[in-house]
């Protein structure tokens, strides 16, 4: 990972040699924190603000489903080798075309809680929620994938997210992680 960065360093130095500061620069800099931003005084690293509202279909019903993330400096920060992590918060509402509300709900790692290990929880952040078309379209009810991380890595843990057209919820751990590598130890 450590080699990612310094490779987006080099870049930007070599972007930035052709002059001054230019407008170009400022728009690889941003390019490059599209993924992260990181507070300059804190160092604390935040994912984007995604939001994303669709149309989509269960059973032949249509609904309008709005789910959006937002890094939470009111949650613990979570710390790694790789730095500072705020956690997430993704709000999530269904309604029916009719404007009827099925579902809402706010999500953060702590939702997931009774699925992982207390002791590895600490470690990981709420990395995102989406809409899965394929599972939803097998069953009979809206099947949300929903994931937990360790930051700034391939290590996840993948949640489906059920809701039925009356708006229960259930969640369910997608694999088992038995196998999962051992996580650093606090300082």
């Amino acid at each position: 990972m450590k080699q990612i960065y310094l490779l987006w360093v080099v870049l930007l130095i070599g972007m930035s040699s052709c002059g001054g500061r230019k407008k170009s620069e400022i728009s690889t800099e941003r390019m490059m924190y599209q993924i992260d931003s990181v507070d300059q005084v804190t160092g604390l690293q935040r994912m984007q603000v995604s939001r994303v509202n669709q149309t989509i279909t269960c059973n032949g019903t249509s609904y309008e489903l709005f789910v959006e993330r937002t890094p939470c400096d009111s949650l613990p920060a979570v710390k790694s080798e790789l730095g500072l992590f705020a956690d997430n918060r993704i709000v999530v509402r269904l309604t029916s075309a009719k404007g009827e509300r099925v579902f809402a709900k706010t999500f953060t790692k702590q939702t997931f809680s009774g699925h992982v290990n207390p002791d590895n929880l600490r470690y990981f952040i709420l990395e995102g929620l989406v809409f899965d078309e394929e599972k939803t379209m097998k069953g009979k009810n809206i099947v949300l994938a929903a994931s937990i991380c360790y930051p700034q890595t391939d290590l996840y843990i993948p949640f489906s997210i059920t809701i039925t057209p009356g708006g229960k919820m259930s969640i369910s751990k997608n694999e088992d992680m038995e196998g999962m590598p051992p996580l650093p130890e606090e300082d």
